[in-house]
């Protein structure tokens, strides 16, 4: 898996806000996309000042190496961790712990990392309860995982899945874990020369229920992915099972009307739109009107979808 730009400037930001240090994890090792000297320009741009004393390496990849790109020992100890470990199913990229994230990792793993770092390497693993138990098995208490650039859309058969934002969301809730922050990245990626580039990623801020109103065909043909970090608390656990949030929302909406936050003009408004739809639905539902319902549907959704402005979060950045 990748660093590119996005992933690279987020990182940054993640330790400005609060500082690396000790020993990171990554599942698989890590491709970077830039050499230094490009990053050192990030975190001058960002105000973060490098870990110094670090060497400075080439990528493990040979076709990145000879682009000038850095190596990720090197970006993760410019960012302040002392040491950089790496871990994967196999020895074919050098890393340092071989073990199947399907499985229990060993108990001599439990408790030794103060971060662990992965940018999509879980939606390539069939059996995601089990990683996410592993993720928690193996931080220490006050350590990080750091969800980077996650696949959530238009990313075809990159792996078993594509991760919604709220998948996330809802998992450390459940599981007690301080979520730090949590982003919605949009870009369009292309290859050239074995290396990722992209345009400018749009971060938007991600809280449950943001993009409802995209749930269904709205969202468009760009890729998204997530990034999330979240903090492992001496109450978090690994194995709680999690309920879709929307769903505990309508239960609760369900169970108590008074606590809906819509003020009474707005329930109002939300009761003659809903109306007023449900009557359109059974006036074009008529026999009669099926030959010219069903294109005018088609052409009023095409219109909705690529004409009408996405009601997205708010954005946060342009990296």
């Amino acid at each position: 898996m990748g660093i590119p730009r996005g992933s690279a400037r987020l990182l940054i930001e993640e330790a400005k806000q609060r500082p690396f240090s000790g020993t990171v994890l990554q599942l698989g090792r890590s491709s970077v996309y830039f050499g230094e000297r490009q990053l050192r320009s990030w975190a001058a741009a960002q105000g973060l000042e490098l870990r110094g004393g670090v060497a400075s390496r080439p990528s493990h990849d040979p076709r990145l190496a000879a682009q000038g790109c850095t190596s990720d020992e090197t970006l993760f100890e410019l960012l302040g961790f002392e040491r950089v470990e790496s871990g994967d199913i196999s020895e074919w990229e050098g890393a340092d712990h071989i073990f199947d994230l399907n499985r229990p990792v060993p108990e001599a793993l439990h408790g030794r990392f103060d971060a662990i770092f992965e940018t999509g390497t879980i939606v390539q693993i069939f059996d995601l309860p089990r990683v996410l138990a592993n993720l928690h098995a193996m931080l220490r208490v006050g350590g990080r995982v750091i969800h980077c650039a996650v696949p959530s859309n238009n990313h075809m058969d990159l792996g078993f899945y594509m991760l919604c934002p709220t998948f996330f969301a809802d998992f450390y809730a459940a599981n007690g874990w301080r979520i730090e922050c949590h982003y919605l990245c949009e870009y369009y990626a292309y290859w050239q020369g074995a290396r990722l580039h992209s345009d400018r990623w749009r971060i938007y801020d991600y809280t449950p229920g943001c993009l409802d109103a995209l749930s269904y065909g709205r969202y468009g043909g760009a890729q998204a992915a997530t990034f999330l970090v979240a903090t492992k608390l001496e109450s978090s656990t690994g194995d709680v099972t999690p309920q879709l949030g929307q769903y505990r929302a309508a239960w609760q909406d369900y169970q108590d009307p008074g606590a809906s936050v819509e003020s009474a003009g707005q329930q109002a408004r939300s009761v003659r739109r809903d109306g007023a739809r449900a009557r359109l639905e059974r006036w074009l539902q008529r026999p009669g009107l099926a030959p010219v319902a069903r294109p005018l549907k088609r052409i009023a959704e095409a219109v909705r979808r690529r004409i009408l402005p996405r009601p997205m979060p708010p954005l946060r950045h342009r990296f």
